[in-house]
């Protein structure tokens, strides 16, 4: 069963990425793609992959896969971050989930007539967005930073804190009691000191063991360590957060919240990312497999699930444009902040899923809410898409119609990313003096290296400067660039170097790279590889001494006449 199950895996993964490069063709998202592919060869279509046997096991990649993505937005959330979130992120996240929850429960009691339990249940399900579909799309579109994504992150934020007590409330509204819980648990719960204790030990390991280790000079040198290190950390954050009886994706998160406060963070995030990729496709890809398909065709059942998906779509941009509105920020970045949390979320289905085992939810009930769910997250890339548009149109509306003043000039968003900069990778003597020169001219420059003190020395010339590996993808794309002017590369090591240049055309085609080469057998390689102009130390060297000597020279024989 073993290595049925493996099968399986591969056989998941492997159709998942076939569909997903499929609908790319038509301009649809990857992500739209791996859902289709896991309901494509689930239990509900084809019947490949998906057996009673292995339900668990799916659950429990799934989970890594979720918190492996919060463990990487935890990173991202540093002090800096935090302060720009403010006090106003943390009230419009808030003000969403009991807006959402409040307003979806009245909803459902009004118009359904099923129990408060099985409202309340299916209220939170709504209220919960999707973080790694949301994080996905607007990092894809470089829009993380912009308002209306800093506005979805902070509710994505408060949704995720959340999401830990409406498990307990569901829990405990179910037919399984929190008594029967007790008893099932072998007649007792681990208390809350338990809890407290390992969350205190987490936040030990984390601010002062961890960055010790990272920074030691043997785990700088080796590459494969800090990988390892970063791995090991999320995972092991999760699984701790789940054995003293908290949510795994919730430990994970705050280990990476932790963290952020270190130098390494960008590197651990990007360390883990290819992990990640992994692990998420196969996430949306079980999240397919869990839409009965049979279910949904019969009886009009398709019919109530669009009307409740679309209720329940712009229901949410509803709420979450007018919280934004009156939290001070422009219609148009609500309406795209709305749009962005419009779906329903993948926390919904472990909520779901503990309804229906504590009989809150039929199945009918949990096929219509998961069908929902899926529908939902395939419709989120295009409503992200067409967010910005429709926000201009609605606001041009309201001018038509008078409820909104006429301005002399349209605001631009105002993001934190870089324009027309030169990003430098490596920062020894050749990168100092290029950002030096780069000073000199008025170009902004952004540094990456794997030396904290050089780091440290960049930014101390005013440069913005991160810990990182040039090589991978992640970083260069936190340094903006796809909107910078020029790369250069002065990495000592060559194979860094080529990996470099071949990231760096793949995130920017028509960029400028410069790179220092030492030798001139490294020439051929690394124009192959990309680069526009390498300047080898061998020719250089000859070149200035060739023309020291003879400007000695010719001085000497003139003295001589």
């Amino acid at each position: 069963m073993d290595w049925q199950l493996l099968g399986e895996f591969l056989f998941l993964l492997s159709s998942a990425v076939a569909v997903a490069a499929i609908v790319e063709r038509f301009g649809v998202s990857s992500i739209v793609g791996y859902l289709l592919g896991g309901m494509l060869v689930g239990p509900g279509v084809l019947g490949f992959v998906g057996s009673a046997n292995s339900e668990s096991s799916y659950a429990v990649m799934t989970e890594l896969g979720v918190s492996l993505l919060l463990f990487t937005i935890g990173l991202e959330i540093t002090p800096g971050k935090l302060k720009l979130f403010g006090i106003r992120g943390g009230v419009i996240g808030l003000a969403q989930v009991l807006l959402t929850t409040g307003i979806g429960l009245i909803t459902i009691l009004l118009f359904t007539g099923v129990s408060l339990g099985t409202a309340f249940a299916a209220s939170c399900m709504v209220t919960m967005s999707s973080t790694a579909v949301v994080v996905r799309v607007l990092s894809d579109r470089n829009e993380l930073d912009a308002p209306h994504g800093r506005d979805a992150l902070s509710i994505l934020l408060l949704q995720d804190f959340a999401v830990v007590p409406m498990l307990l409330i569901v829990s405990m509204l179910g037919d399984s009691s929190l008594d029967t819980t007790i008893e099932e648990s072998g007649g007792s719960i681990l208390p809350t000191t338990t809890m407290l204790l390992g969350m205190l030990v987490l936040v030990v390991l984390t601010v002062f063991v961890l960055p010790r280790i990272l920074g030691s000079e043997i785990f700088r040198r080796n590459r494969d360590f800090p990988v390892i290190i970063a791995l090991t950390t999320a995972l092991t954050a999760a699984w701790g957060s789940h054995t003293i009886g908290l949510s795994a994706e919730l430990g994970a998160f705050v280990a990476g919240i932790i963290l952020a406060r270190t130098d390494f963070a960008r590197q651990l995030r990007a360390d883990v990312q290819a992990l990640k990729a992994v692990f998420l496709t196969l996430f949306f890809a079980s999240v397919g497999l869990l839409v009965d398909v049979e279910w949904l065709l019969r009886d009009g059942n398709w019919a109530e699930v669009l009307l409740f998906t679309g209720v329940g779509i712009l229901g949410k941009s509803i709420i979450v444009s007018t919280i934004v509105v009156l939290s001070g920020g422009r219609i148009r970045q609500g309406v795209r902040s709305g749009l962005c949390i419009a779906q329903i979320g993948e926390f919904s289905f472990v909520i779901g899923s503990i309804a229906f085992t504590r009989g809150l939810l039929d199945y009918g009930g949990f096929q219509a809410l998961v069908s929902a769910t899926v529908l939902s997250l395939i419709f989120t890339p295009g409503l992200i898409a067409v967010a910005g548009r429709s926000g201009i149109r609605v606001e041009d509306m309201l001018k038509k119609v008078g409820l909104l003043k006429k301005r002399g000039r349209e605001d631009r968003d105002e993001t934190d990313q870089l324009f027309d900069h030169v990003v430098i990778a490596g920062f020894g003597p050749s990168g100092e003096e290029a950002a030096r020169m780069m000073q000199l001219v008025g170009i902004e420059t952004y540094v990456i290296d794997l030396n904290r003190a050089l780091v440290e020395n960049a930014r101390k010339m005013g440069a913005r400067a991160d810990l990182g590996n040039s090589a991978q993808r992640e970083i260069l794309e936190h340094a903006h660039l796809g909107s910078a002017r020029a790369l250069i590369v002065t990495v000592p090591d060559p194979h860094a170097t080529v990996a470099t240049i071949e990231q760096a055309r793949m995130i920017a085609p028509d960029i400028l790279i410069c790179a220092r080469a030492r030798f001139k057998k490294f020439n051929e390689l690394f124009e192959k590889a990309g680069a526009d102009h390498v300047v080898v130390e061998e020719g250089v060297s000859g070149t200035l001494l060739g023309s020291m000597a003879a400007s000695v020279l010719g001085r000497s024989d003139e003295d001589q006449d």
